[in-house]
């Protein structure tokens, strides 16, 4: 039986944010935590990175991204599948965390898709017809 990455009680990060190993079993995270909510599964030790100084660098960057889709504030806009491909983004860039020149591509990639998202809800977002708001 393999080690897990992480054991009970140690901080990693985990889509994109820092949190507690709640629990292991065999060689899987099954249960981590920010200290507000506790996130389980089968098995999470695929989307869990050590506390290094480059996966904090991407963490706060994917971060900044998912915080400004929810500042957007649009009903209509579907948040589940926005997150999924941040952490698909995150989990890509931390696996290239030493491949500099991939991962500058992977930055300016999520930057382009995180301009690209807030430009069109700004756009659809000002729809009018005849004066009358068609869009919240």
């Amino acid at each position: 039986m393999k080690e897990p990455k992480f054991k009970q009680g140690e901080w990693c990060f985990c889509e994109f944010t820092l949190k507690l190993v709640k629990e292991t079993k065999e060689d899987r995270i099954t249960s981590v935590s920010d200290g507000y909510f506790e996130h389980g599964s089968y098995d999470l030790s695929d989307r869990c990175y050590p506390l290094t100084l480059e996966i904090k660098r991407i963490s706060d960057e994917v971060n900044y991204w998912s915080k400004k889709f929810h500042e957007l504030k649009n009903n209509s806009l579907n948040h589940p599948d926005l997150n999924r491909e941040l952490i698909s983004r995150w989990v890509e860039m931390c696996e290239a965390k030493d491949d500099h020149e991939k991962l500058r591509k992977l930055f300016d990639s999520l930057s382009e898709f995180g301009t690209a998202v807030i430009t069109k809800v700004r756009d659809l977002g000002g729809e009018e017809v005849q004066g009358v708001r068609i869009f919240r």
